[in-house]
């Protein structure tokens, strides 16, 4: 358990058992991922959610580009059909919400290195931006402010229809909390992993296979740099495309950091000075949101 966590914040007690430091913790999930037992699980919402679907509030399912592969037999013509098949009114991709983030961390990233910071950190992953905040309030400053696409999905829906709820489904535990906080309105109602939506698809019987796919009917909303942005170093590609659409001369150099403790070298490294002029990625999961804690495959 001791060695899944990137933050050194499990320890045994006195009497040998694991105990958890929550102010060292940012919520990655890696320990649920790695105990043998399931000794640990997150918090669930999946009994708001279902009364959220029976109620006759319209409800939203917004998906991390990650749900590719999760489902076998849900190919990207079933998953609406699939939604609404447990109740939910749509379904949204958080890929237009990435793209976003992506205008905004460029432009972001272009007015401020090196005038007004040294580097720029990425922003998308909850568990390295807390980690940053705790382990390096100096840099941590230096974290990009744009919001999640996460966020900017959930708002995107909301300008429109206020009264709406929105279910995030991703890969990730962390997201629980980003939800939750509340210095950053989220706009997300509830959230549920993979694996949660998994128990929903099998206790209402739902079969892929005999779904109807509608070709016409796939999301296609976000590009394929937004649905980049569930592997490692996706976000960083993103960016660097799009900082070349603004300004073609800009070069930018880039390192991507593959689970805390790369991270975690990689803040010590820009805290030296060593990293001046980069833009750095952070993702708590190794290989990115696609190996999160909520994942099934």
């Amino acid at each position: 358990c001791a060695k899944a966590c990137g933050m050194n914040a499990i320890h045994s007690d006195e009497y040998g058992r694991a105990e958890i430091d929550y102010d060292k913790c940012v919520s990655c999930g890696m320990c649920l991922v790695s105990c043998p037992f399931s000794a640990i699980v997150d918090k669930g919402q999946i009994f708001q959610t279902i009364m959220a679907l029976k109620s006759e509030t319209p409800v939203y399912a917004i998906l991390a580009p990650a749900i590719a592969g999760q489902f076998p037999g849900m190919e990207n013509s079933k998953i609406r059909g699939a939604f609404q098949a447990l109740g939910f009114t749509d379904v949204r991709e958080v890929a237009i919400g990435a793209d976003l983030c992506t205008v905004e961390e460029a432009k972001d990233f272009l007015e401020e290195v090196p005038e007004k910071l040294p580097f720029m950190a990425t922003s998308c992953c909850p568990s390295w931006s807390m980690m940053a905040k705790k382990l390096f309030p100096e840099q941590a400053k230096c974290i990009s402010m744009a919001l999640t696409p996460m966020v900017l999905t959930a708002r995107l829906i909301k300008q429109k229809e206020p009264d709406c709820k929105i279910v995030f489904v991703g890969p990730c535990a962390a997201k629980k909390l980003e939800a939750n906080r509340k210095s950053v309105r989220s706009d997300v109602d509830y959230v549920l992993t993979f694996e949660e939506l998994q128990g929903m698809f099998d206790a209402k019987n739902i079969d892929f296979t005999t779904l109807e796919a509608d070709p016409e009917d796939g999301l296609n909303e976000g590009t394929s740099m937004g649905r980049g942005f569930a592997v490692g170093g996706g976000v960083a590609a993103a960016v660097v495309e799009a900082i070349k659409h603004i300004d073609p001369t800009r070069e930018v150099q880039i390192e991507y950091g593959d689970g805390l403790r790369e991270c975690k070298k990689m803040l010590m490294m820009a805290k030296a000075g060593k990293r001046n002029g980069y833009l750095l990625e952070g993702m708590a999961c190794p290989g990115g949101c696609v190996a999160g804690a909520g994942t099934i495959t």
